[in-house]
């Protein structure tokens, strides 16, 4: 009799690494997956990845500092200041300021028009994809994540490399 109690004991302890496994590549593949939504999107507007995080971010503050853009962006100091670099060079946006920390980034009158509209579009998809569930699915949802992100911040944060 024991020993049937430890066979369901590994048994239940396996079926839950499994299905703790089969959640972690679920999340991985949504991340993915909406990376990859994005970044057509973005192709299809004729920007890289990095430009359609800027332009999305400006559409709704235009202004922003290059470390809020970082921020906004999921990108890195380098590849925001490349990103921004070009997009000067091609008209999209411009710097005012008078110090590259003082500096902060703009869309061009005409770009304007033309981006709000795609961005507009782009909230519009996001807002309706999100409509497909009820209101406390919603909260359910972000609150599940929530959870998981703060609980991956607290065991992530608590790893030490030598």
């Amino acid at each position: 009799m024991n020993a049937d109690k430890i066979a369901l004991n590994e048994n239940t302890a396996l079926d839950e690494k499994s299905q703790i496994v089969e959640t972690i590549r679920a999340i991985d593949d949504f991340y993915r997956q909406a990376d990859e939504l994005y970044r057509q999107t973005a192709w299809r507007m004729g920007l890289p990845d990095c430009a359609f995080d800027i332009v999305y971010a400006l559409v709704n503050e235009d202004g922003l500092t290059q470390k809020q853009l970082c921020e906004l962006g999921f990108s890195s100091k380098q590849t925001v200041h490349s990103s921004i670099k070009r997009m000067v060079d091609k008209g999209v946006v411009e710097l005012r300021g008078d110090t590259p920390r003082t500096q902060r980034v703009y869309l061009t009158g005409y770009r304007r028009k033309q981006y709000e509209a795609h961005i507009q579009a782009v909230l519009a998809a996001e807002h309706e994809a999100v409509a497909i569930f009820t209101d406390e699915e919603q909260r359910q949802l972000t609150s599940a994540m929530k959870r998981y992100i703060n609980a991956l911040n607290e065991n992530l944060s608590a790893l030490t490399f030598h």
